[in-house]
């Protein structure tokens, strides 16, 4: 423990980690006591640091006192001179994941839509031991078991938590000594939640027999993040040669062995957004992925994607209806597909569809509905779509998914096809070219 004097000091040192100068830094501000600290830290610091000072207060309308702790937030920023958003904000109470993270997964959103360089939050060393001891118990694996970092990207900017290595107890110290006010969330008190559960009945009782947990789980965070550091490394330099735009080679998984291709998988899963899933499911999905027949088409449900083998890959799609949509476009530069997939439309000269020809037509973008003709090159005749998906190795899932292009019925263009030539844009023609991208 260190006296509450040395915490400026402290933070002083942490935040010439990060390049604030001429930045805008934003406070997650609670209203508890780490971030009203955090708040009190940071305003003393911003005049001779460089940095611009505002804050945001989440209001999640769990409690009965949100509004309270809205109007003490906007008390203590006024009383400063800082700028406050609170940001109202809807937490489901439906999803099967829980309050607490469907509460924390709310604050992100909002965090990652501020116009900021950097987002200051107030973890501290006690909320560091308690995110490995969970993570721990969940049987996490160095990803989850390296904790909270002091920095990583978030949205547009960083994430920084100069209170990392701050022990709960310093923080009050520092309130106490500062004469600072702050809000206590009487959820904290309810040991129902496995975070609080840990924190009133468990730590506590560890403290007495290993006084220096915090530091040690401090530790073992870093070491599990340097260990994590390293198989990301591995996986990269594996999937290297591996990936393609139609997927993951599966011999070439398979020959890197258990481990390295099950490392492999993951990071590839993860640069797709899939929610990691257990080790045990990660093994039985390259299993059956592996030792499918090779007219076998074999599917794993990974959360809200399927990992699919066709020709040999194995490719990724997230979960999604087959009933057919269609809609129309009028101009607009995203249309944003039920997949979560959206077409982006550019303006050019030249290369894409003669923007001259869409103009006055009935233009749509849709799902197949069966028996559409379309031509790839110019002196090649009209063929069937399906023929020509299975031609160029689309496979069977994506066939009905894909949206097409329809000016008054034709098809001018298909994702992965191109564009029907006769409705190509000349040299030097004001052209659309549309491009299917995630969302």
């Amino acid at each position: 423990m260190t006296t509450p004097s040395a915490l400026p000091l402290r933070v002083a040192r942490r935040l010439e980690e990060v390049e604030l100068t001429g930045r805008r830094l934003v406070v997650g501000l609670s209203g508890g006591v780490d971030s009203v600290v955090l708040l009190d830290l940071l305003h003393e610091r911003a005049a001779t640091s460089g940095y611009t000072l505002a804050a945001i207060h989440v209001h999640h309308g769990l409690s009965p006192n949100a509004d309270a702790w809205a109007d003490f937030c906007a008390t203590l920023c006024r009383a400063r001179d800082i700028p406050l958003h609170v940001e109202r904000v809807e937490v489901r109470r439906d999803s099967g994941r829980g309050i607490e993270a469907e509460a924390r997964k709310a604050r992100y959103t909002a965090y990652r839509a501020l116009d900021a360089d950097c987002v200051a939050l107030a973890h501290n060393l006690d909320d560091q031991a308690e995110t490995v001891l969970l993570q721990l118990l969940r049987g996490a694996g160095p990803d989850g078991l390296a904790g909270m970092p002091f920095e990583r990207p978030l949205g547009r900017g960083r994430l920084i938590r100069p209170l990392i290595d701050v022990s709960r107890s310093d923080i009050e110290g520092w309130a106490r000594e500062r004469g600072l006010a702050w809000i206590e969330d009487e959820s904290n008190g309810d040991p129902a939640y496995a975070r609080n559960h840990l924190r009133l009945n468990v730590l506590p009782q560890l403290e007495g027999h290993y006084p220096g947990y915090r530091e040690a789980l401090a530790r073992a965070a870093r070491n599990a993040a340097d260990a994590a550091a390293l198989a990301d490394t591995v996986a990269v330099a594996d999937l290297a040669d591996l990936v393609s735009e139609d997927g993951v080679d599966i011999a070439g998984l398979t020959a890197l062995g258990p481990l390295r291709a099950a490392n492999a998988l993951r990071r590839w899963l993860r640069d797709d957004g899939v929610a990691m899933p257990p080790r045990v499911r990660l093994d039985e999905a390259l299993r059956q992925l592996a030792d499918a027949a090779p007219d076998a088409s074999p599917e794993v449900v990974i959360g809200a994607h399927v990992l699919r083998r066709y020709r040999d890959r194995v490719r990724l799609a997230p979960i999604a209806s087959d009933e057919p949509w269609s809609v129309r476009w009028c101009g607009q530069p995203r249309v944003p597909l039920a997949d979560g997939r959206v077409v982006v439309v550019h303006g050019g000269v030249g290369e894409g569809i003669a923007r001259d020809r869409l103009i006055g037509h009935d233009v749509l973008l849709r799902t197949r509905q069966g028996g559409e003709r379309f031509r790839t090159g110019a002196n090649r005749p009209r063929r069937e779509l399906k023929k020509l998906f299975q031609e160029h190795g689309v496979a069977p899932w994506e066939r009905n998914r894909l949206p097409l292009l329809c000016v008054d019925g034709h098809v001018v263009w298909v994702p992965g096809l191109g564009i029907d030539p006769g409705w190509a844009a000349g040299e030097g023609e004001a052209s659309l070219h549309f491009e299917l991208a995630r969302g």
